[in-house]
C-alpha cells in the first residue's frame, strides 16, 4: 500500500514539474516577445544597391526602426535572380531579425517558370506587408495613331499578328501581363523580348516597336512626347501622370502584377510578426514616407499579412492558367 501511494506522489510530482517547466517556458516565450527586438534588424534586398526597390527599402527602413526602437540595416545580396538574397533570410533563425524585400518575379513568376529558382513563397516565407503598388504604363508609337484604349483595341482588332510588343524577356512578369491584357482586349499581337525597359522605349520611340506595357521609367519618353500613354493599370489616376486615364476608366477590367513587399521566415512568431506589420504600416502611414514613395510613382499600401499571401496565390493562379493554356512557351 505504502509502495503504492510513493509511485502516486512520484508520479503527481513529475506531471507537476512538466506542468510548471511548460508554464515557465511558455511565460519566458511571452517575456522575448514583449521585449523584442532587442537588436537590429536585417533587410535583405535580393538586388543591386541603387534600384528602385533598394531606394523604397532605404526610404523606409530609419521610420520602420524607430517604430519598433532599434536600427534596421538594408544589405544587398544580389544574383540568381535573387535566390541568393532570399537563401540568407531562409538560412538565418525565424526570429523576425532577418526580412527580405520580395517581388512578383520572385514569389509568383521565378518559382512558376524556372525550375532552378529553389524559392516555395507561401511554404518558405511569411508575409508581413505590401509597402507599395508599382503600375504599368500601355504606351504606343506616336505615329501609330491611337490616343485612347478604344482607338488602340479597334486598330489592334484590325491588324491581327501585326503589332509588335517588347518586354524584359520570355516569363517575365511583363511578358505574364502582357499575354493576360491581349487577352481581356481580344487582341493578337507579336511578343518581342528586350534586356531592359529603356531600350524597349528607345525601339517604341523610333517605330520599331508598336506598344509597351512600362513601369514609370516611360515618364521622360511621354513627357518629351516620344511615347504616348493610353491607360495605367492602377485603381485609380498616379500623380506622375495625373492626365492618363485608367484602364478601368478606359472600359477595360484589366489590371497587373506589381508591388514591392517583405517577408520573413516561415515559423516566426506571430507576435512579432504582428509587430514587423504594424511598423513596416505605420512607416507607410508617415507623410515624409509616403510623399517620397508616391513622388517616385508608387501607390502606397500597406496591407495586412493575409491580404498578402491571397495576392500571392491568386496571381499565381492566373499566371499557372496562361501557362497552361499554351499562351507563353518558356522553351
Amino acid at each position: 500500500m505504502f509502495a503504492r501511494l510513493t509511485r502516486f506522489h512520484q508520479t503527481c510530482v513529475r506531471g507537476a514539474s512538466r506542468l510548471l517547466l511548460a508554464l515557465a517556458a511558455g511565460l519566458s516565450l511571452s517575456v522575448a516577445h514583449a521585449q523584442w527586438p532587442d537588436k537590429p534588424i536585417r533587410i535583405v534586398v535580393p538586388y543591386p544597391a541603387g534600384g528602385l526597390t533598394d531606394i523604397v527599402t532605404r526610404v523606409l527602413s530609419d521610420e520602420v526602426g524607430r517604430n519598433l526602437g532599434t536600427t534596421v540595416i538594408v544589405e544587398n545580396k544580389a544574383g540568381a535572380g535573387g535566390q541568393i538574397g532570399l537563401d540568407a533570410v531562409l538560412r538565418a533563425p525565424s526570429d523576425g531579425y532577418t526580412v527580405a524585400l520580395v517581388v512578383p518575379a520572385t514569389m509568383v513568376t521565378l518559382p512558376l517558370t524556372n525550375p532552378n529558382f529553389r524559392i516555395k513563397p507561401l511554404e518558405q516565407f511569411a508575409p508581413i506587408t505590401v509597402a507599395v503598388d508599382t503600375f504599368l504604363s500601355l504606351v504606343v508609337d506616336p505615329k501609330l495613331g491611337p490616343r485612347t484604349l478604344p482607338e488602340f483595341i479597334d486598330y489592334a482588332k484590325k491588324n491581327p499578328g501585326k503589332l509588335n510588343y517588347g518586354t524584359p524577356g520570355v516569363g517575365t512578369s511583363f511578358h505574364f501581363n502582357n499575354v493576360m491584357m491581349a487577352r481581356k482586349l481580344g487582341i493578337d499581337t507579336v511578343h518581342v523580348p528586350y534586356q531592359g525597359e529603356v531600350k524597349i522605349l528607345t525601339d517604341l520611340s523610333g517605330g520599331l516597336l508598336q506598344y509597351a506595357l512600362v513601369t514609370n521609367t516611360a515618364k521622360p519618353f511621354i513627357d518629351g512626347g516620344k511615347v504616348q500613354p493610353i491607360a495605367v493599370t492602377s485603381a485609380t489616376r498616379v500623380v506622375s501622370l495625373p492626365d492618363v486615364p485608367t484602364f478601368k476608366e478606359a472600359g477595360s477590367d484589366f489590371t497587373s502584377d506589381g508591388w514591392v513587399g517583405y517577408v520573413a521566415a516561415a515559423g516566426t512568431p506571430k507576435p512579432i510578426m504582428d509587430k514587423l506589420n504594424a511598423a513596416f504600416v505605420k512607416a507607410l502611414r508617415t507623410p515624409a514616407v509616403r510623399d517620397r514613395l508616391t513622388d517616385m510613382g508608387y501607390v502606397v499600401s500597406g496591407n495586412s499579412p493575409e491580404a498578402f499571401a491571397d495576392i500571392v496565390r491568386e496571381a499565381t493562379q492566373r499566371y499557372s492558367d496562361v501557362l497552361k493554356a499554351g499562351q507563353i512557351k518558356l522553351n
